[in-house]
Protein backbone atom coordinates (compact mmCIF):
# COMPACT_ATOMS: atom_id res chain seq x y z
CA UNK A 1 0.00 0.00 0.00
CA UNK A 2 1.46 3.42 -0.91
CA UNK A 3 -1.04 5.44 1.16
CA UNK A 4 -2.43 7.23 -1.90
CA UNK A 5 -6.22 7.28 -2.11
CA UNK A 6 -7.56 5.97 -5.40
CA UNK A 7 -9.95 8.08 -7.46
CA UNK A 8 -13.45 6.58 -7.73
CA UNK A 9 -14.14 5.30 -11.23
CA UNK A 10 -17.93 5.49 -10.86
CA UNK A 11 -19.09 9.12 -11.00
CA UNK A 12 -15.59 10.47 -10.34
CA UNK A 13 -16.82 14.07 -10.62
CA UNK A 14 -18.81 13.82 -7.38
CA UNK A 15 -17.37 15.37 -4.26
CA UNK A 16 -17.70 13.59 -0.93
CA UNK A 17 -20.94 15.37 0.01
CA UNK A 18 -22.60 14.44 -3.27
CA UNK A 19 -21.35 10.87 -2.98
CA UNK A 20 -23.02 10.65 0.41
CA UNK A 21 -26.27 11.97 -1.10
CA UNK A 22 -26.01 9.46 -3.92
CA UNK A 23 -25.48 6.68 -1.38
CA UNK A 24 -28.51 7.81 0.59
CA UNK A 25 -30.71 7.95 -2.54
CA UNK A 26 -29.54 4.50 -3.64
CA UNK A 27 -30.21 2.99 -0.22
CA UNK A 28 -33.68 4.51 0.00
CA UNK A 29 -34.71 3.44 -3.49
CA UNK A 30 -33.43 -0.09 -2.97
CA UNK A 31 -34.98 -0.44 0.49
CA UNK A 32 -38.28 1.39 -0.02
CA UNK A 33 -38.75 1.66 -3.78
CA UNK A 34 -39.40 5.40 -3.87
CA UNK A 35 -38.58 8.88 -2.59
CA UNK A 36 -41.49 11.18 -1.69
CA UNK A 37 -41.02 14.90 -1.28
CA UNK A 38 -44.08 15.11 0.97
CA UNK A 39 -42.19 13.16 3.59
CA UNK A 40 -40.27 15.71 5.74
CA UNK A 41 -37.13 13.55 5.99
CA UNK A 42 -36.99 13.06 2.20
CA UNK A 43 -37.48 16.61 0.90
CA UNK A 44 -33.83 17.58 0.60
CA UNK A 45 -32.95 14.22 -0.91
CA UNK A 46 -35.78 14.51 -3.45
CA UNK A 47 -34.58 17.97 -4.48
CA UNK A 48 -31.01 16.73 -4.81
CA UNK A 49 -32.14 13.85 -7.03
CA UNK A 50 -34.04 16.26 -9.27
CA UNK A 51 -30.77 18.01 -10.04
CA UNK A 52 -28.96 14.71 -10.75
CA UNK A 53 -31.48 12.94 -12.96
CA UNK A 54 -29.05 11.51 -15.54
CA UNK A 55 -26.67 10.21 -12.91
CA UNK A 56 -29.44 8.51 -10.95
CA UNK A 57 -30.82 6.92 -14.12
CA UNK A 58 -27.37 5.62 -15.09
CA UNK A 59 -26.91 4.08 -11.65
CA UNK A 60 -30.36 2.45 -11.81
CA UNK A 61 -29.78 0.99 -15.28
CA UNK A 62 -26.72 -0.88 -14.00
CA UNK A 63 -29.00 -2.69 -11.52
CA UNK A 64 -31.86 -3.42 -13.90
CA UNK A 65 -34.02 -0.61 -12.56
CA UNK A 66 -35.83 2.24 -14.26
CA UNK A 67 -36.19 5.58 -12.49
CA UNK A 68 -39.62 7.10 -13.06
CA UNK A 69 -40.09 10.78 -12.28
CA UNK A 70 -43.61 11.84 -11.29
CA UNK A 71 -43.02 15.53 -10.82
CA UNK A 72 -46.67 16.52 -10.38
CA UNK A 73 -46.91 14.16 -7.43
CA UNK A 74 -43.34 14.96 -6.36
CA UNK A 75 -42.18 11.39 -6.15
CA UNK A 76 -39.43 9.24 -7.62
CA UNK A 77 -39.97 5.51 -8.13
CA UNK A 78 -37.48 2.76 -8.95
CA UNK A 79 -39.19 0.12 -11.09
CA UNK A 80 -37.59 -3.23 -11.92
CA UNK A 81 -36.96 -3.98 -15.59
CA UNK A 82 -35.82 -7.56 -15.02
CA UNK A 83 -37.93 -10.40 -13.62
CA UNK A 84 -35.68 -11.37 -10.66
CA UNK A 85 -36.30 -7.95 -9.09
CA UNK A 86 -40.09 -8.32 -9.05
CA UNK A 87 -41.48 -9.12 -5.62
CA UNK A 88 -43.98 -11.96 -5.36
CA UNK A 89 -46.83 -11.07 -3.02
CA UNK A 90 -48.88 -13.59 -1.11
CA UNK A 91 -52.55 -13.78 -1.96
CA UNK A 92 -53.77 -11.91 1.12
CA UNK A 93 -51.20 -9.16 0.51
CA UNK A 94 -52.38 -8.88 -3.09
CA UNK A 95 -56.02 -8.50 -2.03
CA UNK A 96 -55.15 -5.77 0.47
CA UNK A 97 -53.11 -3.86 -2.11
CA UNK A 98 -55.91 -4.17 -4.68
CA UNK A 99 -58.45 -2.84 -2.17
CA UNK A 100 -56.21 0.07 -1.18
CA UNK A 101 -55.67 0.95 -4.85
CA UNK A 102 -59.44 0.96 -5.44
CA UNK A 103 -60.22 3.14 -2.42
CA UNK A 104 -57.47 5.58 -3.37
CA UNK A 105 -58.60 5.78 -6.99
CA UNK A 106 -62.23 6.41 -6.05
CA UNK A 107 -61.32 9.20 -3.64
CA UNK A 108 -58.89 10.93 -6.02
CA UNK A 109 -60.51 10.35 -9.41
CA UNK A 110 -64.18 10.61 -8.45
CA UNK A 111 -64.12 12.91 -5.43
CA UNK A 112 -61.06 15.06 -6.10
CA UNK A 113 -59.34 14.20 -2.81
CA UNK A 114 -55.74 15.31 -2.37
CA UNK A 115 -55.14 12.99 0.59
CA UNK A 116 -56.73 9.61 1.24
CA UNK A 117 -56.87 8.32 4.80
CA UNK A 118 -59.35 6.25 6.78
CA UNK A 119 -59.60 4.07 9.89
CA UNK A 120 -58.46 0.49 9.44
CA UNK A 121 -61.89 -0.58 10.71
CA UNK A 122 -63.57 1.08 7.72
CA UNK A 123 -61.03 -0.41 5.33
CA UNK A 124 -61.66 -3.90 6.72
CA UNK A 125 -65.37 -3.52 6.07
CA UNK A 126 -64.79 -2.44 2.48
CA UNK A 127 -62.26 -5.21 1.96
CA UNK A 128 -64.82 -7.77 3.11
CA UNK A 129 -67.42 -6.39 0.71
CA UNK A 130 -65.00 -6.47 -2.23
CA UNK A 131 -63.79 -10.04 -1.64
CA UNK A 132 -66.69 -11.66 0.20
CA UNK A 133 -65.80 -15.16 -0.98
CA UNK A 134 -62.26 -14.99 0.38
CA UNK A 135 -60.88 -15.71 3.82
CA UNK A 136 -59.68 -12.29 4.93
CA UNK A 137 -56.57 -11.62 7.04
CA UNK A 138 -56.76 -11.86 10.81
CA UNK A 139 -56.02 -8.73 12.84
CA UNK A 140 -52.42 -9.77 13.45
CA UNK A 141 -51.93 -10.66 9.80
CA UNK A 142 -53.49 -7.38 8.66
CA UNK A 143 -51.06 -5.53 10.90
CA UNK A 144 -48.16 -7.39 9.28
CA UNK A 145 -49.38 -6.56 5.79
CA UNK A 146 -49.94 -2.87 6.51
CA UNK A 147 -46.52 -2.61 8.14
CA UNK A 148 -44.99 -4.21 5.07
CA UNK A 149 -46.72 -1.68 2.83
CA UNK A 150 -45.69 1.16 5.16
CA UNK A 151 -42.03 0.16 4.93
CA UNK A 152 -42.32 0.19 1.17
CA UNK A 153 -43.89 3.64 0.83
CA UNK A 154 -47.37 2.56 -0.24
CA UNK A 155 -49.19 3.56 2.94
CA UNK A 156 -48.60 5.20 6.31
CA UNK A 157 -50.02 3.38 9.31
CA UNK A 158 -50.46 5.58 12.37
CA UNK A 159 -52.40 5.79 15.59
CA UNK A 160 -53.82 3.41 18.13
CA UNK A 161 -52.33 0.11 19.26
CA UNK A 162 -55.84 -1.17 18.59
CA UNK A 163 -55.48 -1.81 14.86
CA UNK A 164 -59.15 -1.22 14.07
CA UNK A 165 -58.88 2.31 15.48
CA UNK A 166 -55.57 3.06 13.75
CA UNK A 167 -55.46 5.16 10.59
CA UNK A 168 -54.06 4.17 7.21
CA UNK A 169 -53.08 6.87 4.71
CA UNK A 170 -52.65 5.67 1.14
CA UNK A 171 -49.70 7.26 -0.66
CA UNK A 172 -49.80 8.23 -4.35
CA UNK A 173 -47.07 5.68 -5.08
CA UNK A 174 -49.74 2.98 -5.15
CA UNK A 175 -51.11 4.30 -8.46
CA UNK A 176 -47.77 3.89 -10.19
CA UNK A 177 -46.53 0.69 -8.61
CA UNK A 178 -49.84 -0.90 -9.68
CA UNK A 179 -50.64 1.10 -12.82
CA UNK A 180 -54.20 0.09 -13.69
CA UNK A 181 -55.72 2.27 -16.38
CA UNK A 182 -59.01 2.45 -14.52
CA UNK A 183 -61.65 0.62 -12.52
CA UNK A 184 -62.46 -1.76 -15.41
CA UNK A 185 -58.92 -3.12 -15.47
CA UNK A 186 -58.90 -3.27 -11.66
CA UNK A 187 -62.11 -5.33 -11.74
CA UNK A 188 -60.60 -7.88 -14.14
CA UNK A 189 -57.57 -8.35 -11.92
CA UNK A 190 -59.63 -8.46 -8.71
CA UNK A 191 -61.88 -11.17 -10.12
CA UNK A 192 -58.89 -13.21 -11.22
CA UNK A 193 -57.17 -13.06 -7.83
CA UNK A 194 -60.43 -13.72 -5.99
CA UNK A 195 -60.64 -17.04 -7.85
CA UNK A 196 -57.09 -18.09 -6.94
CA UNK A 197 -56.21 -19.83 -3.71
CA UNK A 198 -52.43 -19.80 -3.46
CA UNK A 199 -50.61 -17.29 -5.62
CA UNK A 200 -50.54 -13.52 -5.49
CA UNK A 201 -49.31 -10.78 -7.79
CA UNK A 202 -45.87 -9.70 -8.86
CA UNK A 203 -45.45 -6.17 -7.60
CA UNK A 204 -43.26 -3.89 -9.70
CA UNK A 205 -41.28 -2.15 -7.01
CA UNK A 206 -37.67 -2.43 -6.06
CA UNK A 207 -38.32 -2.07 -2.37
CA UNK A 208 -41.00 -4.63 -1.55
CA UNK A 209 -39.29 -6.48 1.27
CA UNK A 210 -40.81 -9.24 3.33
CA UNK A 211 -40.94 -8.73 7.08
CA UNK A 212 -38.31 -10.74 8.88
CA UNK A 213 -39.56 -13.94 10.48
Amino acid sequence: MNGVESTPTLFPHLDEQDRERMREAAHRLLAHGSILREEPNERELYDWCQSRTQMLEEWASLLGLKIVWHRDERLIIALPEVAPLLRRLRLDETLVVLALWYDYDVEVRDRGATEVAFPVRDFNERLASKFNRMKLPSESRMREILRLLDRNNLVRLTGSEDLAAASVRVLPTIRFVIPFSGIEEWTRHAERFAEESETGAELATAGMEEEAE
